[in-house]
């Protein structure tokens, strides 16, 4: 579990936006306390990961090349992206406002209401090392989301589109758009400024 919070930690916390514009990743102490929670969530019975690793000459190399997570969620289940009430460093509850007051604008129960299903696939993140971008694998992974709601009888998997890659790619696997919202206005709900592009930010869900 470690590897995979490490690599987690490294190549998608210190990439990904909301994680960036909240300036947690400038502060040891956010950070550390923040890989704590990380473990936890990733650890959970309702959390699923699942890791790559490079094949070579029929053997699979031990290093992650790529990893995902996703949270169940059941319908009538509490719900909530609240602040955990026991984040200590001031940094850290501004990452869990941001994410609060965005996931807010498209809330997951709001979304299984509206697509009538008793259970969903949340996003926790896709990583990507560094060495391997560029490879299409950020799409394979958006597809093969399909494949593991299939073989787990979940109906749906939804996520924010944060980067403009991860836009294409879940576009491309056949995600779609249920909520759109211009930078300007995110501007406004979060009350930060955010970088040039992308020009709107999408929530997507993929139908099993």
């Amino acid at each position: 579990m470690d590897e995979l919070v490490d690599f987690h930690m490294m190549y998608y916390v210190q990439h990904e936006l909301t994680h960036r514009i909240s300036g947690m990743l400038q502060y040891k102490e956010a950070v550390d306390e923040y890989r704590d929670i990380l473990k936890a969530k990733l650890a959970s019975l309702s959390t699923f990961n699942f890791i790559c690793c490079e094949e070579r000459d029929n053997k699979i190399l031990p290093n992650i090349i790529s990893c995902d997570s996703m949270k169940l969620i059941k319908r009538g289940e509490p719900f909530t992206h609240e602040i955990p009430e026991n984040v200590k460093s001031k940094q850290l509850k501004d990452y869990f406002r941001i994410l609060r007051d965005w996931n807010n604008l498209c809330p997951v129960p709001g979304v299984m209401e509206r697509f009538d299903v008793e259970s969903y696939y949340d996003d926790l993140g896709t990583a990507v090392h560094r060495n391997y971008i560029g490879f299409g694998i950020v799409y394979h992974i958006a597809a093969l989301r399909r494949k593991v709601c299939q073989a787990h009888g979940v109906p749906m998997a939804g996520a924010w589109m944060t980067a403009i890659g991860t836009e294409k790619a879940c576009a491309r696997a056949g995600w779609e758009a249920v909520y759109e919202i211009t930078k300007e206005d995110l501007e406004k709900v979060l009350n930060l400024k955010l970088e040039d592009k992308p020009s709107s930010f999408k929530y997507r869900v993929l139908r099993a």
